[in-house]
C-alpha cells in the first residue's frame, strides 16, 4: 500500500502468482476504475468475506475473468464457488440459477468437490474431468431423464436425484450404490421420480424397495397391475411388456419355505419365480393368486411330489428337486392341458425319477410327451440311466430272472453278514456308549488292583493337549482316573523310575503321538515301556493317539516303528475319536466275580 499512488486510476496485475489480497488493498482497489487481474489463480475461502467482496466487485465491474486456483478455471456462469477450510471441501453452488444445461468443469478438481444444482432445468449430464472428480452431487428438482453408469463419478459419496423425471436406473448403477459391508458407503436419494415397474429394470425395483419402499409402492400403484392383493414382502413384482402384458412375481432365492399369498393381475396372466428356496409342498388352489398363475418356476427346491397345480398352467419348471414320480392324476392333467394350451412346457431334469416295472406308464408318458423339454437331461434315480433310452424289457424282465434275483438276495445276505463282522468294533462301541447289551459290548478287566485307569504320555511341549483329556475322561460320565507327570509325579524321584512306576500302576497307557513326541527321548522311553508291558499282559494296554501333523515315523527306532506300522491306532481328527477312546479304556461297568486280592489292594490304596 505504501508504494501505490493515492489517486491511481488504473492497475494491471495480470499473469502473476497473486492468490489473495489484504483488507487495505481490497479497499484501495474499490476506487481504481481500471483494474486488470486476468491470469492469476485466486483462492476464495468460504469464510473470507473480504476476498468474496473483492470477487463481487470484479464481477460487478466486469473486470476480466476470475480464475480459481482450486478449479484451475473460472467459476461456472451463474454459480458461486469457494473453498471450505473447515471441511476441506470445494463448493460449487449453482442452485436456483435457472440453468438449462449442466455446467462445464473442464479440469479435474483434486479436492472433495461438491456441486449444488438444486432447482434448475437440467435434463442431462455433461461429462467432464471436473464432473468425474465430484464427491457430492445434488440435482434435486431438475428434469433429468437418464443417468447412465458411465456418468457416475467414481468417487461420489452422495447423489441426490429427487424430483426428476427418471423412470429407471441401469443395473450397473444399482450395483454401484448397493450397500456392501466394509466398502465405502454411498448414498443416493431417489424419491419423487416417475419410476416405472418394467421387469427389464427388476434389479432396480429390488433396490428401490430396499432404499425407498414408499417409492416402490407408488411405482406399482402407478402401473395399476393388481386387481386384488399386494406384492409379497419378500418378492419383487413388475410388469412384463415383452409380448403380452403380464405380471411377474419374483420370489427367487429368498430362503422361503412356503409360497405366500399372491396378487391377482388386472389383465393378462401372471408368472411366479420361486427358484432356490426351501419349498417342500405345493399350496392348494385356495391360496390367493395361486390359481391364476400360468407360469410356475420351482427349480432348486425340496419338493417330493406334485399333487395340485393351477388349472391354467402353461409352464412348469420343477428341475433339481426330489420328485420321483408324476402320479396318474398329474399325467392326465397335463394331457388335458396340452389340448387347451398348445404351448405347454414341462422341465423335469435333476430329479431322482423312479424307473420300475410298476411305474412303466410314467416312462411311456415322458417318452411320448412332446411338451417335456430337455429329455437328454432326465435320468433314473437309482440306475442313473437316461430315461428315454430305457425299454420296457429293461423294467419288466422275464420270469427267468427270478432265480437271478434269489441268488442276488443270497449274496446280499452274505454281504450283510460280512459287513456286520467288518463293523463289529463300531457296533460294540455304540452299544457300550449307550449302555446297551453290556454283556456283549464290554470287555472284562483282569487288573482291578491297579491304581490308575490310564497313564497319559506326552512331552512338555504338548501340555496344552492335556486339558481336553482330563475334561472328557476324568470329568465325563465314566470318571476315569488318569496319571500324568504334571500332577502325579513326586518331586525328586528320577524320571525313568517315575515312568516305569506310572506304566505299572495304570491299566492303559495313552501315547499322544505328535511331532514333538517323536523327537523326545523321554517320550520314546515311555512308548517302549508301555509296549513291553502290553506284550506281557492279557489285554491290550497301549493306546496310541496319532495327531494329524505326524506324516511318518522315521524318528522312531525300528522296534517302535514296526509297532506303528503293524498295529492300529486312534486318529485325533477322527469324528468318532472320543467314543473309540472311551471304548478302549477299562470297562468299569462290567459285572464280574470280585477278586479278593484286588479288594485288599483297593482298600490299601484308599487308606493310603
Amino acid at each position: 500500500m505504501d508504494r501505490l499512488p493515492k489517486n491511481l486510476l488504473a492497475l494491471d496485475i495480470s499473469n502473476n502468482a497473486i492468490q489473495a489480497l489484504d483488507k487495505n488493498v481490497i479497499d484501495y482497489l474499490s476506487n481504481v476504475n481500471d483494474f486488470k487481474q486476468t491470469g492469476n489463480r485466486w483462492i476464495f475461502n468460504c469464510d473470507d468475506n473480504l476476498m468474496l467482496k473483492f470477487l463481487q466487485n470484479i464481477f460487478r465491474r466486469s473486470q476480466g475473468t476470475v480464475f480459481f486456483r482450486h478449479l484451475n478455471a473460472p467459476c461456472p456462469d451463474r454459480c458461486y464457488c469457494c473453498f471450505n477450510r473447515s471441511t476441506d471441501h470445494f463448493t460449487i453452488d449453482c442452485a436456483h440459477a435457472g440453468m438449462p444445461f449442466y455446467p462445464e468443469l473442464p479440469h479435474s478438481i483434486p479436492y472433495n468437490a461438491t456441486l449444488h444444482l438444486d432447482k434448475n432445468r437440467i435434463a442431462s449430464i455433461k461429462p467432464s474431468l471436473g464432473h468425474a472428480s465430484l464427491r457430492k452431487l445434488y440435482l434435486f428438482e431438475n428434469q433429468i431423464v437418464d443417468f447412465p453408469f458411465h456418468l457416475i463419478p467414481k468417487n461420489i459419496t452422495h447423489l441426490d436425484l429427487r424430483k426428476n423425471k427418471l423412470e429407471a436406473l441401469d443395473d450397473q448403477v444399482v450395483d454401484f450404490f448397493r450397500d456392501r459391508g466394509g466398502s465405502t458407503k454411498r448414498k443416493i436419494d431417489l424419491s419423487e421420480n416417475p419410476w416405472k415397474c418394467d421387469c427389464r429394470a427388476k434389479s432396480f425395483l429390488s433396490f428401490l424397495r430396499q432404499k425407498e419402499p414408499l417409492e416402490y409402492i407408488a411405482a406399482l400403484d402407478r402401473c395399476n397391475i393388481f386387481s386384488s392383493g399386494t406384492c409379497p414382502e419378500e418378492c419383487i413384482c413388475c410388469l412384463d411388456n415383452s409380448t403380452v402384458p403380464s405380471m411377474i412375481i419374483d420370489c427367487g432365492f429368498k430362503e422361503l419355505k412356503a409360497i405366500p399369498p399372491l396378487p391377482t393381475p388386472v389383465s393378462g396372466h401372471s408368472t411366479l419365480h420361486f427358484e432356490g428356496n426351501y419349498l417342500e409342498t405345493l399350496p392348494s388352489n385356495s391360496l390367493p393368486g395361486y390359481a391364476k398363475l400360468e407360469h410356475l418356476y420351482l427349480a432348486n427346491n425340496r419338493l417330493t411330489e406334485i399333487d395340485q397345480l393351477p388349472e391354467n398352467i402353461i409352464t412348469l419348471d420343477i428341475r433339481n428337486n426330489s420328485i420321483s414320480l408324476l402320479n396318474k392324476q398329474m399325467r392326465d392333467f397335463f394331457d388335458k392341458r396340452i389340448v387347451a394350451a398348445t404351448q405347454l412346457k414341462l422341465l423335469l431334469s435333476g430329479n431322482p425319477w423312479t424307473c420300475t416295472c410298476e411305474e412303466k406308464d410314467f416312462l411311456f408318458f415322458v417318452r411320448s410327451s412332446q411338451y417335456i423339454e430337455k429329455l437328454n437331461d432326465i435320468y433314473c434315480g437309482r440306475t442313473g440311466k437316461l430315461l428315454k433310452l430305457i425299454d420296457e424289457s429293461d423294467l419288466c424282465p422275464s420270469g427267468l430272472v427270478h432265480y437271478v434275483t434269489v441268488a442276488i438276495s443270497f449274496m446280499i445276505i452274505i454281504s450283510t453278514i460280512n459287513l456286520i463282522v467288518y463293523f463289529k468294533q463300531p457296533l460294540l462301541i455304540w452299544f457300550y456308549e449307550h449302555n446297551v447289551c453290556m454283556s456283549l459290548a464290554a470287555q472284562r478287566e483282569f487288573e482291578k488292583q491297579k491304581k490308575f485307569d490310564a497313564f497319559l504320555s506326552f512331552t512338555h511341549k504338548d501340555e496344552e493337549l492335556i486339558e481336553e483329556f482330563v475334561e472328557r475322561l476324568e470329568n465325563g460320565a465314566y470318571k476315569f482316573r488318569l496319571c500324568f507327570y504334571l500332577r502325579d509325579w513326586l518331586v525328586g524321584v528320577p524320571i525313568p523310575e517315575c515312568i516305569s512306576q506310572s506304566v505299572k500302576d495304570s491299566k492303559r497307557v495313552i501315547i499322544l503321538m505328535t511331532n514333538h513326541f517323536l523327537k523326545s527321548t523321554w517320550g520314546r522311553l515311555e512308548f517302549r515301556l508301555a509296549l513291553h508291558a502290553t506284550s506281557q499282559d492279557r489285554c491290550k494296554r497301549l493306546i496310541v493317539v496319532l495327531y494329524p501333523e505326524v506324516e511318518n515315523f522315521d524318528d522312531l527306532d525300528s522296534e517302535l516303528r514296526s509297532y506303528m506300522v503293524l498295529n492300529t491306532y486312534l486318529k485325533r481328527d477322527d469324528p468318532n475319536f472320543w467314543n473309540k477312546l472311551v471304548y478302549s479304556m477299562p470297562h468299569i461297568n462290567v459285572q464280574q466275580e470280585p477278586d479278593p486280592e484286588a479288594i485288599d489292594l483297593s482298600v490299601i490304596n484308599r487308606n493310603a
